[in-house]
């Protein structure tokens, strides 16, 4: 039997004497809880000099909080607190179970600098139980005279207390009399004084540490003083240990004690403490092995408790030899040897080993504080042309209002008038200091990971709808997967065609499903949780919730749901933080993070943007309002097509940028369109209405487009430039935009976080959805103006045939308007190409904007733009037929994905009549690749003319 195992047969307890944030991720500590019968964790300043000061692990955390305008007094409270409040989770199980009174605990110490200085270490005392929040944490006390009226008074708040630095027998007495004061001073106040747990840790190894030289030096003298001396060495603190255990069994026990313990009182414990071997000559497991009683606890270092694994032998040996521990202590003065003194001297000598370490790592801290804040963010280079002078000018009117403040403090008259939209604005703006919070969340989050990977999962599929998916997408293109992560899917269609390609393409049973909802009722991601859910249960029933993970807001529907079906873990977002606005929120982070991406150091470069935005005071020059002010000056004097240009690395950040701008500008009338997935071009091709952004890396010469950038530039067209360092630095530009788009939406005077005109598309899809559920099928449409080859085309244009229907329907376009492609079909790379043709002929020819997305993932990103947005869209809408063999039926629901994916195109469309959108619907068939090259060459037959 493990000897570990085998020592709870003696009613003692193995708590570990160290932390670290690696074995709290790593799975470490869980494992020795789970198989070692580990049951608790002490920590003092020294070992998180070792863990913090000795590792990188706490590096981008040290960051973050330095660029929060942290002390280095604060980093530290923050870092330890983190571990601590993490260890306190891992042991709550077994901290809750009944019949594990008095374990369960994770030890925090008070300053080593507060050693003699009472009320401070109660302040702090207190101020730390409060930190950490956990009913499983011991605030560890110093058992100094000063420290003595502490422990009473942290007793007598409620508060569970570690004493630590006990070296005497006649200072624990004192020690057990402020724990029993402390009890009786709450029964006193009228307050229950049960689960009020306390051990008295008494110093073990460092007596004999001290007294062996001076009991050898003795013995070398010879005679009889020197045989005595002989027979001390090595015995002092067993033997001083053996002598407390007896003093505990005395002070737990007479009427004194029984009146606190008929109130529900447990008695202080005893611990033993340095209990490492620190003599090359004695057995590694002596103060382990011989120290084994019931009501105790030993907190041992790594190393020993590896060793007692391998082999300790588990027996009840602390009340043997009794009657030569008191010889012992005996005996001692007639060496000249006052223990009372020696230990007054260890007390004097441990609180100095416990502040050595501490100065050395606040030191450590304080550079890494420095260095932090010398850092700085990537650079924008605006190239403004005739509009500098206005921009400028706005930017400066800004100023003079002390915009960046209010931003911050989000007063939501920055941007609208009304009460309603204020309200709104004001419930929103919780992204503005999310990555602080998910700093915290980073070892939480990382110890998920490990689980996952320990459980053998082999591949994670993230299901989901606009912000809830866009983050990872970006992401998984612009990232290598980290040695560490998992290869990741993204699901944001209900194309049948793609739910089966992930399906075909990933092993079911070994596959990690994220359903991500900000709502919990958003349709399309129910849809999907369904789907596969149905899967894993035929594949491992009612165990199939362990494949599962949701990431939803606190009180949604879905979480009702998700716990009912077993999901393995619910991660709760954070309602006032919109779903574009989440990348740096659980949405994107654990994505990220089962990917293999250092999600601190996102965080980090997130928080280091914050600190230029004006998060933490004044600053001289704010990137995203500069930003922000740029693109809604141009956008209100007509360049108002914001042009992504990037190299293919970063192809899919057009994706997040077309969802972020494009939703949160575009309603009233009024917008900003993001460009994205345009090639760069000659300047001939592009109207007035464009303002060109290139964000690429230092390090990627990408002459192309660059090259093409400049020659736009010279040709009067206004550009902005952004060069990261490296992936990472995406962190840093997911916050640098998301600032910047709110700033343009005060530019317009609009409400940036609500997406009023998105609800119609679903309105409409909801109505034909019901008519399915009556009558089994979706209602006949309109009959097409013109089928040719098997392409149907319906539009309010006229035609006789195909070509001169598309070429009625382009007729209709007017300077400064764009085209827009909206293919409900399932991706391929042939398809892409034929769009891109068809973008790049309408851009050539009319010289339009152009965009293109695939539905229904854009009805939750620039949908909205196209519906509220200005009245600038030519919107043409593809769809296919889905052969049987190739549709998937909805588990629970009478119709199919293709069912589902139809009536979300027919919505759509809907909903653009509504507005008076000018919209062209082409049918492919069956086969949509070749029905697009149809289509094309119907769009070549004759040169394109727009209206002048």
């Amino acid at each position: 039997m493990n000897p570990l195992v085998a020592i709870r047969d003696f009613n003692q307890s193995i708590w570990l004497d160290f932390i670290r944030r690696k074995i709290l991720i790593n799975g470490e500590l869980q494992r020795r809880i789970t198989h070692e019968a580990l049951r608790g964790v002490t920590s003092n300043p020294a070992i998180f000099e070792k863990a913090i000061g000795g590792s990188d692990d706490y590096d981008a955390a040290i960051r973050s909080l330095a660029l929060q305008n942290k002390t280095t007094d604060e980093i530290y409270t923050a870092l330890a607190v983190a571990d601590v409040q993490h260890a306190c989770d891992l042991f709550r199980p077994l901290y809750d179970h009944p019949e594990s009174a008095g374990d369960g605990y994770v030890s925090l110490e008070v300053s080593p600098k507060l050693v003699n200085d009472t009320e401070g270490t109660i302040e702090e005392g207190i101020r730390f139980w409060q930190a950490v929040n956990r009913p499983n944490v011991m605030i560890k006390v110093p058992a100094t005279l000063e420290g003595l009226p502490a422990i009473r008074r942290l007793i007598a708040e409620g508060i569970n207390v570690n004493v630590t630095l006990i070296f005497s027998l006649e200072r624990y007495r004192l020690v057990a009399e402020a724990f029993l004061a402390g009890l009786e001073d709450r029964v006193k106040a009228g307050q229950p004084i049960g689960r009020i747990d306390s051990v008295a840790s008494f110093f073990l190894s460092r007596i004999d540490v001290l007294l062996d030289p001076m009991l050898e030096k003795i013995a070398a003298e010879g005679g009889e003083k020197g045989a005595l001396a002989q027979s001390l060495i090595g015995e002092v603190a067993l033997a001083s240990a053996k002598q407390a255990y007896q003093l505990y069994k005395q002070i737990f026990s007479g009427p004194r004690w029984e009146a606190l313990q008929v109130k529900g009182a447990a008695p202080q414990r005893l611990l033993w403490a340095s209990t490492g071997n620190k003599n090359p000559k004695y057995d590694d497991l002596k103060y382990v092995e011989n120290l084994i009683g019931p009501d105790t606890v030993n907190t041992v270092p790594v190393e020993t408790l590896d060793i007692f694994r391998e082999r300790g032998r588990a027996a009840h040996r602390l009340e043997e030899g009794l009657e030569k521990a008191q010889d012992v202590l005996r005996r001692l003065p007639e060496l000249g040897i006052n223990l009372e003194e020696q230990t007054s001297f260890l007390e004097v000598d441990g609180a100095k080993k416990f502040n050595e370490p501490f100065a050395k790592l606040m030191d450590s801290l304080e550079q890494k504080r420095q260095q932090a804040l010398a850092e700085t963010v990537t650079e924008q280079t605006l190239q403004l042309g005739q509009y500098q002078a206005a921009v400028e000018d706005k930017i400066q009117k800004l100023d003079a209002k002390n915009f960046t403040a209010g931003f911050w403090d989000k007063k939501a008259d920055l941007w609208v008038q009304d009460e309603a939209g204020q309200h709104s604005i004001r419930s929103f703006m919780g992204w503005l200091r999310v990555a602080e919070t998910m700093v915290g969340a980073v070892p939480e989050i990382e110890q998920f990971v490990q689980e996952v990977k320990a459980a053998g999962f082999k591949h994670v599929v993230v299901m989901g709808m606009g912000g809830s998916t866009m983050a990872p997408i970006v992401f998984k293109s612009s990232f290598e997967k980290g040695a560490d992560g998992l290869p990741m899917s993204v699901l944001d269609t209900t194309d049948p065609g793609t739910v089966r390609q992930i399906e075909e393409s990933v092993p079911l049973a070994d596959t990690l499903f994220i359903v991500a909802s900000k709502s919990g009722t958003t349709a399309e991601p129910l849809a999907f949780g369904d789907y596969f859910y149905d899967r894993l249960k035929q594949l491992k029933g009612d165990k199939a919730g362990e494949n599962f993970v949701a990431i939803t807001d606190p009180g949604s529907q879905f979480v009702t749901s998700a716990t009912a079906q077993g999901y393995r873990r619910i991660f709760l977002n954070f309602s006032e933080v919109g779903g574009r606005f989440s990348a740096l929120s659980y949405f994107g982070l654990v994505p990220a993070a089962l990917y293999g991406l250092n999600i601190g150091e996102m965080l980090e470069r997130a928080i280091r943007m914050m600190r230029a935005n004006g998060a933490y005071g004044p600053v001289a020059h704010n990137p995203g309002l500069e930003l922000g002010v740029a693109l809604g000056v141009l956008a209100q004097q007509g360049r108002d097509k914001l042009t992504l240009i990037v190299p293919d690395s970063l192809s899919d950040l057009g994706l997040w940028l077309e969802q972020l701008i494009a939703e949160s500008t575009g309603k009233e009338g009024k917008g900003i369109l993001p460009i994205a997935g345009e090639p760069a071009r000659e300047p001939q091709v592009y109207g007035p209405d464009r303002v060109f952004v290139y964000v690429g890396y230092k390090t990627d010469a990408d002459v192309d487009n660059r090259t093409k950038l400049l020659a736009l530039e010279a040709a009067g067209h206004p550009t902005i430039r952004i060069l990261m360092d490296e992936p990472l630095d995406l962190g840093a530009e997911f916050f640098r935009w998301e600032v910047a788009t709110a700033v343009a939406s005060a530019v317009l005077e609009i409400n940036p976080f609500d997406q009023p005109n998105v609800q119609a598309a679903k309105t409409a899809t909801d109505s034909l959805m019901k008519v399915v559920q009556e009558k089994g099928s979706l209602p006949a449409g309109d009959a097409p103006k013109v089928t040719e080859n098997g392409v149907a085309y319906y539009t309010a244009a006229t035609g006789q045939d195909a070509a001169e229907v598309v070429h009625n329907f382009f007729a209709q376009a007017r300077p400064g308007d764009f085209l827009n492609l909206q293919a409900y079909l399932t991706e391929s790379e042939a398809l892409n190409e034929s769009l891109l043709a068809l973008r790049t002929q309408v851009q050539e020819q009319l010289h339009l904007a152009t965009t293109s997305g695939y539905g229904p993932r854009f009805l939750h990103s620039t949908g909205q733009y196209h519906k509220g947005g200005p009245d600038k869209g030519l919107f043409v809408q593809f769809t296919q037929d889905h052969a049987p063999g190739v549709d998937l039926a909805l588990p629970g629901r009478s119709y199919s994905f293709g069912t589902f994916k139809n009536a979300q195109a027919a919505g759509d469309l809907q909903a653009l009549h509504d507005y008076n959108r000018r919209t062209l619907r082409i049918h492919l068939g069956h086969d949509a690749e070749q029905g697009l090259r149809t289509v094309l060459t119907a769009l070549q037959s004759a040169p394109l003319k727009g209206r002048a």
